[in-house]
């Protein structure tokens, strides 16, 4: 427990020390604007530099409008996750391919995939209970689909309709902040996470907790967003005679339609692939980071003449909720170094981005295989891949804003998760018990980042 804290508060400092100096600079930066601009026209003051000017209270609106929402909807993702794993295996005694089943139940994005016969099958409380579970997670892949896509669609559509660019937002900034916020999120749900599972004693409290916050994010939806189509705003070359004939156009449009526009566009597959690769990447780190430290604290005990409890299936001792908060304060300081270092400020240096962290993505996952033995070693190893985390969704939002147009970016986003999901069900679905598979997975998923770190520079960079 001792070394897990000594990991979260080093990697605490490290964020705190970037944030610290980030904000000093940006102070330094406006303080000189103010001062060039005072001392060249003292008469001319600008409505956007008004504490109160109607440009800073749009974006004040409409960040908080979006990030309360965000937030409370990420808060209940990030307080699951680190008990999703254990919950089944440890707590629910369920064999790690059934677990594997629940997992890739999430990522079937329809009920109706449910054949009616299992509900005949259900006479049997425990074969009952896991129905419920399965059905559960059915309903949570769709709603962690919506959570992927939907936001973020929304968040863009709503900001070309008000027009934020002219009051001096950026989009990339956005999609910064949002990765950032998340991190906070995360990193304060794991912690009272952990603390609701010490004080409850149970590891479904977070679960419940997480309802909680679904239940108030639905409430500020409902009262604060309002209903956009995703289409151009009038700031755009279009007219609105134009605009609303080309949106009828794209509702009648056939889902082949856009899939024959992403298998055209050889910019729209590099991102379709390197989304697949990455994020089911990441995806599969989310099952199997548990077991994998498991697994290293018995070998590292078995190396010092210790012997775990049950061969090391039950190894003692392991803070799941602070380990997620570690994981989750290195995605943020991924997430800070490329807000500081202004790395997505175009296609450019987005893309260049992108190419580097699925490199250093690929070898955080095969160092596991090879240190498998070093609790120590496994843990950095699995920091490094989230601070890869926290440098890629900033660089592939800002990627996607540009290359995918407007009017059908929920749509390709949508499909975008299809071969994703199909990833991610294939190698979940095939689960077996044991280390073997699971390097075997890291070892795939590490060959996948680095085809696409080829195909990036080959047609992205």
């Amino acid at each position: 427990m001792e070394i897990y804290a000594a990991y979260f508060t080093a990697l605490t400092c490290f964020n705190l020390a970037l944030f610290t100096r980030q904000h000093l600079l940006t102070r330094t930066k406006q303080s000189s604007h103010t001062s060039s601009e005072e001392e060249e026209e003292e008469e001319s003051i600008s409505l956007a530099d008004l504490p109160n000017s109607p440009d800073k209270q749009a974006v004040w609106d409409f960040k908080r409008i979006y990030f309360g929402v965000y937030i409370l909807a990420k808060a209940a993702d990030w307080l699951q996750g680190p008990y999703i794993y254990t919950l089944y295996k440890d707590d629910k005694n369920l064999p790690e391919p059934t677990v594997a089943a629940l997992f890739t139940t999430g990522f079937i994005p329809a009920p109706r995939s449910w054949d009616p016969w299992l509900i005949g099958m259900v006479g049997k409380r425990p074969v009952s209970d896991l129905f419920v579970l399965f059905v559960g997670r059915a309903l949570g892949g769709v709603s962690t689909t919506l959570l992927y896509s939907v936001f973020e669609t929304w968040m863009v559509a709503e900001y070309h309709a008000r027009e934020l660019g002219a009051c001096g937002l950026r989009l990339g900034d956005m999609f910064s902040a949002s990765v950032m916020l998340s991190g906070l999120t995360a990193i304060g749900s794991g912690v009272v996470g952990e603390a609701l599972v010490k004080w409850t004693g149970s590891k479904s409290s977070p679960f419940l907790l997480a309802a909680v916050c679904l239940c108030v994010a639905f409430g500020g939806i409902w009262h604060f967003w309002t209903e956009n189509l995703a289409v151009p705003s009038s700031s755009h070359s279009f007219s609105p005679s134009t605009e609303e004939k080309d949106h009828q156009q794209q509702s009648s449009t056939p889902a082949q339609a856009t899939y024959r526009n992403i298998l055209r566009d050889k910019r729209l597959l590099t991102l379709t692939f390197t989304t697949t690769a990455f994020e089911g990447s990441m995806y599969l780190f989310v099952f199997f980071w548990s077991p994998a430290l498991k697994a290293a604290r018995a070998s590292s005990a078995s190396a010092r003449g210790i012997l775990p409890e049950n061969g090391g299936e039950n190894v003692p001792g392991l803070p799941f909720g602070l380990i997620f908060a570690s994981f989750m304060s290195a995605m943020m300081l991924g997430s800070m170094t490329t807000s500081a270092m202004n790395l997505t400020s175009n296609l450019k240096t987005s893309s260049r981005l992108t190419l580097h962290t699925v490199a250093l993505a690929a070898i955080a996952l095969v160092t596991p295989v090879l240190a498998r033995s070093s609790e120590t070693g496994v843990f950095w190893a699995f920091a490094l891949f989230e601070i890869c985390v926290g440098m890629y969704f900033p660089a592939i939002s800002k990627l996607k804003s540009e290359v995918v147009e407007e009017r059908v970016r929920g749509k390709v986003y949508g499909m975008m998760r299809v071969p994703l999901n199909l990833f991610v069900v294939l190698a979940l679905g095939s689960t077996k018990e044991g280390e073997a598979y699971r390097d075997t997975m890291f070892r795939t998923a590490g060959s996948l980042l680095l085809i696409a770190f080829v195909v990036i520079a080959r047609y992205l960079d």
